[in-house]
């Protein structure tokens, strides 16, 4: 004879099936950011991942990355985070991920999601980028509402950032020289922006290089 006790208990247990969170899919980069205008430099690490929750992705907490052989592990939250929707996925992740000296390690990373229940997904990566120190950085030079851009790599992309840091507009640009005006219409980057960075993508180590912000004329 089944009890009340267990039939609640059966009913209770029903209704809180186990749904970990899982990764969908995923994406990472080695980033060389410039720390000055004289060529210093410190790298980052960018990590993306696309995931999804049986209860729903709000109610992922935390996203850990963890590098084991160096003891170090980066904690992400919805806070802390940057989020977009892509159709139905939905990605997190961070591109400032950035490791106590001024090189990332190399090799193997794991990345975990945890849930509001406790449960967790994992899965892994690696960053196996060549030593950057030998590569350029872009530049940006102003001319008059010019700028010049100044770049050894084929794909190049300009952010404009405001004051706070925050990027409000990003726009692929070509070398050499290219007015403000074609980059974003109506002078409007006098109201959106107060710096501009270039960004570049050498495709055969899957490495991204910025160069140092210059501020904008007013």
């Amino acid at each position: 004879m089944i009890s009340i006790a267990s039939t609640l208990l059966c009913i209770l247990l029903a209704s809180c099936s186990l749904a970990p969170p899982v990764f969908m899919a995923q994406g990472s980069r080695l980033l060389v950011v410039a720390t000055d205008a004289e060529g210093s430099r410190d790298e980052h690490l960018s990590f993306f991942a696309s995931v999804a929750d049986g209860d729903g992705v709000d109610d992922i907490e935390f996203m850990h990355i963890v590098h084991d052989g160096e003891e170090l592990c980066w904690t992400l939250e919805p806070e802390t985070w940057q989020r977009s929707e892509e159709g139905s996925s939905v990605w997190i992740g961070s591109n400032a991920l950035d490791a106590p000296g001024p090189t990332i390690p190399r090799g193997q990373y794991r990345a975990i999601l945890i849930d509001k229940a406790g449960e967790r997904g994992e899965t892994t990566f690696f960053i196996n980028a060549p030593e950057t120190i030998v590569y350029d950085l872009p530049s940006l030079r102003m001319s008059g509402t010019a700028i010049i851009v100044i770049s050894p790599y084929p794909a190049n992309t300009l952010f404009f950032i405001d004051s706070g840091g925050n990027v409000t507009k990003t726009v692929p640009v070509a070398t050499g020289e290219v007015t403000l005006d074609s980059l974003w219409p109506k002078a409007q980057w006098r109201s959106g922006a107060d710096y501009i960075a270039v960004y570049g993508l050498d495709p055969k180590s899957e490495t991204g290089f910025f160069s140092w912000k210059i501020r904008l004329p007013d």
